[in-house]
């Protein structure tokens, strides 16, 4: 069914996803040599890049468009892969937190508990655990009963373990007439079919009230979500916020996931809030600073909405989980104002570096390593 993703299809998405980035290096190479470098060059870089800091394999050096003449050294070594990411997270955060930002369900309930808005939980598909503002729905007769409810909607749910927006369902109302649940950008489907495809996860899921975007994005860009990825850095004097992107959300797409087909990333001047750049695709077939596809507008130089009241809500967020010391953060724009989705252990350092094009690897970061015990190469 096209709303739910299938076990068998999500587990070689997420393993896609997951792991290093893959392109085809090839036709990217092509792509390099076309551009002016010599293969010579590039495999010099690639087995520099190997070797430094960021462990970049060859893959990322092409994902990455790392053989772009205007880049110099010092730049590519800015960049960091998922090699390396994941022992610089492991040395940041303490693995006793990592179930506050893995676990939806204990994340929505720290953050209630801090006073911070998240998105309105309605349900809890799973047979033992509780939430007192929450129904609990057990089994699928009574998750279909719970779907065949007009006032549930607008609906999004997603699994409690999930990652990647991977198996997530977003649903623009309920037809009595037909039976159907009307689903965002996948065919109606009725109530019982959908209500089973929520049991198959034993972790089971969160049905929340699904966001309305904040009206001067719905204006310009049409009435998909997005929200803001944020980086902050837990430091001895606070969390500092060190990079900034907007996940913006096209077509029919049930969520802003960059990985999903025509979404863009858009660097974010943390200063003026200001979208300063921004990508779509990745290597040979990256396209930089083009307009929104659905509405033609031009992106860069969107002002995202509520800027300082974000920004504020981050570094707050931050100071609730100090034992993850390296925090993604995703923050919806929502109507009424900044939304918090869920934190990541670390999170993909990808985004950033695609939407600016340059490597989270500066002077700042490094420090932020140095002062978790990471020895940098």
């Amino acid at each position: 069914m096209a709303a739910v993703t299938t076990d068998l299809d999500a587990s070689t998405i997420f393993t896609t996803l997951d792991g290093v980035p893959k392109v085809d290096i090839a036709s990217n190479l092509r792509a390099a040599v076309t551009a002016g470098r010599r293969v010579t060059s590039i495999l010099s870089d690639i087995i520099a890049l190997q070797r430094g800091p960021g462990k970049l394999t060859p893959s990322e050096y092409f994902y990455y468009r790392l053989w772009n003449p205007e880049l110099k050294s010092e730049d590519k070594r800015r960049f960091v892969g998922k090699r390396a990411q994941h022992r610089m997270h492991l040395a940041c955060n303490d693995a006793h937190w990592y179930a506050t930002a893995a676990d939806k369900l204990l994340f929505h309930s720290v953050a209630r508990g801090a006073g911070l808005p998240t998105p309105e939980l309605l349900a809890v598909t799973h047979p033992s655990r509780r939430m007192r503002s929450a129904r609990t729905l057990v089994g699928s007769e009574q998750i279909a009963a719970f779907l065949r409810e007009p006032a549930n909607y607008p609906l999004f749910a997603k699994p409690i373990d999930g990652k990647y927006s991977l198996s997530v369902v977003s649903a623009d109302g309920y037809d009595a007439a037909t039976d159907r649940v009307l689903l965002h950008g996948a065919e109606p489907v009725a109530p019982a079919e959908l209500a089973q495809a929520l049991t198959v996860r034993d972790a089971g899921y969160v049905l929340q009230r699904r966001l309305v975007p904040h009206p001067d994005l719905e204006r310009l860009f049409g009435p998909r979500l997005w929200s803001v990825r944020v980086l902050v850095l837990m430091t001895p004097d606070g969390p500092r916020v060190h990079r900034a992107l907007a996940k913006i959300a096209t077509g029919q797409n049930p969520a802003d996931n960059f990985w999903r087909v025509g979404n863009l990333l858009g660097a974010i001047d943390p200063v003026t809030g200001q979208i300063v750049r921004t990508v779509q695709g990745t290597g040979a077939e990256a396209a930089v600073n083009g307009a929104h596809p659905d509405s033609g507008h031009q992106i860069v130089g969107t002002s995202i909405p509520g800027w300082e009241d974000l920004m504020t809500l981050a570094t707050e967020a931050a100071s609730v989980l100090p034992g993850i010391r390296t925090q993604s953060w995703d923050i919806a724009l929502a109507e009424q104002g900044p939304v918090l989705l869920e934190v990541n252990f670390g999170g993909d350092l990808n985004l950033a570096q695609l939407a600016e094009g340059a490597g989270v690897l500066d002077p700042a970061y490094r420090e932020h390593l140095r002062s978790c015990g990471y020895r940098i190469s």
